[in-house]
C-alpha cells in the first residue's frame, strides 16, 4: 500500500530539516534537542475539542509522548518518528532538520503556501486544490483552505482542510495547525464554490482503475512546528492524526491504523517538503 499523504505531509512539525547521526537509543539528545523542549502555551484554538486538546496537549507537555514508540534514523533527512496511541488510533510525528540549511520563514512559507506542489514529490498525493483563504475569528488566525486527495493504492481518500498560521517571536517558533473543514465554518456561497471545485477534482480524477473506491476521510487534524534547529538552522517536526469512521469499510479503517503505512507517509512526506524548501531556497537566492 502506499504511502498515505496527509500522515505523510504530515510531514512536518518543527523548523528546518538536518540529519545529525543521533545515538541508536537516543535520537534527541536532552541537551541539543528542541523537539520536546520547545513547549509551552501557544494557545492553539480549533474547531474540533479533540484536536485542541491533542495539539496543545503536544505543544504545553513534554510528557505527552511518554510511553510512546520510538524509531531514530541516521542519514536521512529525518531523524526520528514516534507513534502515540490514543482511543480513536495513532498520533504520529517525525521530526528532522534536512540537511540542509533552510530558515525557520522559508520552510514554514512552504509548508502554509506551497502545499498543492506537493502531489510533484509524493506518489501518496494524488491531487492537493487551494479551495480559499481568509481569518477565521473562531481560532483568533488567518488560513488556507485545500482539497487532499490520496492514492491509498485499493482506494483514494480525499477530505478538505483548514491550515492555520501563527509565528511565537519569544521562542522562534513557527506553529501552521490544520483540521478538517466544516461547512458551517463559511458562507452557504463559499461552501457552493468549495463543492463545485472538489466535485470537479474528485471527477476528473485519473483513477488506477475504473472502479476505484473514492472515500472521505471522516476526521484529521495535526501540525507543523518549525523551531531553531541544532546543527542546521531550523528543525521542523510534523504531527497528524487521520481517522476513517465507521461507515469508511475495513481496509480504509484498518489500513491508515498500520505503523508501517504511517512511517511511510510520514518519510515520504518530510522528504517531498524538503524537496520543496530546496526549490524556495534556490529561487530566494537567485533572486538576492
Amino acid at each position: 500500500m502506499k504511502p498515505i499523504p496527509l500522515l505523510i505531509t504530515l510531514m512536518l512539525t518543527g523548523p528546518a530539516w538536518a540529519s545529525r547521526g543521533p545515538a541508536p537509543l537516543d535520537p534527541c539528545p536532552a541537551a541539543t534537542c528542541n523537539v520536546d523542549a520547545a513547549v509551552g502555551a501557544v494557545n492553539i484554538r480549533t474547531h474540533s475539542t479533540e484536536a485542541q486538546t491533542v495539539l496543545n496537549g503536544i505543544l504545553d507537555d513534554a510528557g505527552f509522548w511518554q510511553g510512546a514508540s520510538q524509531t531514530p534514523y541516521k542519514k536521512e533527512l529525518y531523524d526520528e518518528i514516534r507513534l502515540q496511541k490514543s482511543e480513536t488510533g495513532y498520533v504520529p510525528m517525525i521530526t528532522g532538520q534536512g540537511d540542509e540549511n533552510f530558515e525557520g520563514e522559508v520552510v514554514a512559507h512552504i509548508v502554509y503556501k506551497r502545499n498543492t506542489e506537493l502531489p510533484k514529490h509524493m506518489s501518496g498525493a494524488k491531487a492537493i486544490k487551494h479551495l480559499g483563504a481568509g481569518y477565521d475569528s473562531t481560532v483568533g488566525a488567518e488560513y488556507r483552505d485545500s482539497l487532499y486527495v490520496l492514492d491509498l493504492t485499493l482506494f483514494y481518500g480525499y477530505f478538505p482542510q483548514r491550515m492555520y498560521y501563527r509565528y511565537d517571536e519569544s521562542k522562534q517558533r513557527y506553529v501552521m495547525w490544520f483540521e478538517k473543514i466544516d461547512e458551517s465554518w463559511v458562507d452557504s456561497t463559499v461552501w457552493t464554490k468549495y463543492q463545485a471545485k472538489i466535485t470537479q477534482t474528485l471527477d476528473n480524477l485519473d483513477k488506477r482503475w475504473l472502479f476505484n473506491s473514492i472515500i472521505e476521510v471522516t476526521d484529521v487534524f495535526g501540525m507543523f512546528v518549525v523551531t531553531p534547529g541544532e546543527t542546521m538552522q531550523s528543525r521542523v517536526t510534523f504531527v497528524s492524526k487521520l481517522t476513517f469512521g465507521d461507515g469508511s469499510g475495513f481496509i480504509a479503517k484498518a489500513g491508515s491504523q498500520m505503523p508501517s503505512v504511517i512511517k511511510a507517509g510520514l518519510k515520504s512526506g518530510f522528504d517531498a517538503c524538503v524537496a520543496i524548501a530546496k526549490d524556495e531556497q534556490q529561487k530566494r537566492n537567485a533572486a538576492q
